[in-house]
Formats: structure tokens, C-alpha cells, sequence
């Protein structure tokens, strides 16, 4: 069976940045397993997916406009140190989140610290990035109904 809508994909995968630095990987961990089609991955990796079947591996690179966008200036945001909760030690790289408009959760990371301010960057932390995936496909099977059917279920 390949990879198409209305399947279900099992697969390994390792995701590098231009510079080689691996951000992410499903080696040593579960592997990845989405429905084709409904925007659960990437555009661009999705995209080069289609028709591979189990055991083919591919190498995908995909522009930030096919994975997590460009990276949005206004998107960064500076607010005085005291503004943190009691709890919270800032700190740069600390990734934490607020409460948007809607009552939903924003992930922001700590840029910088400086003159009593905290630098918050609420882009993706791969925006402006080109991600190079290399993937092996464990598993296609039919998403029967529409729903995916998890392993057990007939």
C-alpha cells in the first residue's frame, strides 16, 4: 500500500538543520505515526511522502515556507523581569507559555535577558529554518471510516 490519503503512516525519521545539528528524531523513541492528509505534519514533508511504501527511505528538505513559516519580527516581544511569576527563574532558552486571547496556550522561548527585560520570542523555534528529514516508512495502513484505527482495534 503507499502513503496516500485516507492511510494511516508509521515512520522513522531523523530532522537536521542546515548546519547538520539533529533537532529531532524518533531514534530511541517511538516512531512517528500520523493520518495522511490532515494537516498533522508539515506541508512540505506530507507532500514528499506521497506514494512511498513500507521500507522505502527518502531524504526530504523542506523551506520554511512548507514547514513553520519565516520568522516574524513583531513576533518578538521585550517585558520588564518582574512580570514573571514568583516561581519562574528566567532564564534564555526557557521555554514557556502564555495564556492567548481566546484562553488557548502560546509557547514562547526567553531570547535574551538584559537591563531588567526579558526578550520573549513567540516564533516557532524552526521558523526560518530549511529542515532536512530522513525518513523510513515502517507502515501504511487504510484509516478506515475516516478515524484512525489504532493496533487492536478491528
Amino acid at each position: 500500500m503507499e502513503i496516500g490519503p485516507n492511510t494511516i503512516v508509521t515512520m522513522d525519521y531523523t530532522l537536521r538543520l542546515d548546519s547538520g545539528e539533529v533537532v529531532d528524531s524518533s531514534d530511541g523513541n517511538d516512531p512517528l505515526v500520523f493520518q495522511f492528509g490532515q494537516g498533522q505534519i508539515i506541508p512540505g514533508l506530507e507532500r514528499e511522502l506521497t506514494g512511498l511504501k513500507v521500507g522505502d527511505q527518502k531524504e526530504v528538505r523542506v523551506a520554511p515556507d512548507e514547514a513553520y513559516g519565516s520568522r516574524e519580527p513583531r513576533a518578538v516581544h521585550q517585558i520588564p523581569l518582574d512580570r514573571f511569576p514568583e516561581d519562574i527563574t528566567p532564564a534564555v532558552g526557557l521555554r514557556l507559555t502564555v495564556q492567548g486571547p481566546q484562553g488557548e496556550e502560546v509557547p514562547f522561548t526567553i531570547a535574551g535577558i538584559s537591563d531588567g527585560r526579558a526578550t520573549l520570542d513567540f516564533n516557532h523555534p524552526l521558523a526560518g529554518e530549511n529542515l532536512t528529514f530522513s525518513v523510513t516508512v515502517q507502515d501504511v495502513r487504510p484509516a478506515l471510516g475516516g478515524r484512525i484505527i489504532l493496533p487492536g482495534e478491528e
